[in-house]
């Protein structure tokens, strides 16, 4: 589980962080893709059910307002991302 999740999440948020400083919107449909794995764990799990369904669609938005140069847009789509991602590090590292 560790060798499938933790890298997939990190390199989806660098290749976030690269499309917005780019302004390519190819950047954020990759990292949708690395995504999928992690969104369908949390699908899994009875608390966020329906966010993890959600959360690769946060991506796609995203890429969709970058491409229609709306780039504080995607920012804002990709936002949540990093705070799910950022509060699951954290909860991780201190148990």
């Amino acid at each position: 589980m560790v060798l499938l999740f933790w890298p997939f999440m990190l390199a989806s948020i660098i290749f976030s962080f690269v499309a917005l400083s780019k302004k390519k919107p190819l950047f954020l449909v990759i990292s949708f893709l690395l995504i999928i794995p992690f969104s369908l764990y949390l699908a899994a799990t009875p608390l966020f059910r329906w966010w993890g369904l959600i959360l690769p669609l946060f991506y796609l938005g995203a890429a969709l307002s970058l491409r229609k140069h709306m780039r504080w847009l995607s920012a804002l789509l990709i936002l949540p991302i990093i705070i799910l991602i950022g509060w699951l590090g954290y909860v991780v590292i201190t148990q």
